[in-house]
């Protein structure tokens, strides 16, 4: 992994979770999400395309990697998350 991309995904990391963001929660920290939209099924996708979670939204049994219950309650996938981070970090 480049220089360039560890520093990516550290900013990536240090916005929080955007889940809880869109659930009006703040500061919640957060480990990084490779989506599967942007990837094969047995494929990473890049790390430029990160999105932070928490761990309970991330690998918990509502999250990402479970039943994906978290992203019908906010109304909301995975491509639109990454939108949320693309914005997140132009603003800083």
């Amino acid at each position: 992994m480049s220089l360039a991309a560890k520093r990516h995904l550290s900013r990536v990391a240090a916005l929080g979770c955007v889940i809880c963001r869109r659930l009006g929660m703040s500061d919640t920290p957060a480990e990084i999400h490779h989506p599967r939209f942007a990837a094969g099924m047995a494929q990473r996708a890049s790390d430029w395309l990160a999105i932070p979670a928490c761990p309970e939204h991330h690998r918990g049994p509502r999250g990402i990697h479970g039943d994906r219950s978290v992203l019908r309650q906010i109304k909301c996938d995975e491509p639109a998350l990454l939108a949320d981070v693309i914005e997140l970090l132009s603003r800083e």
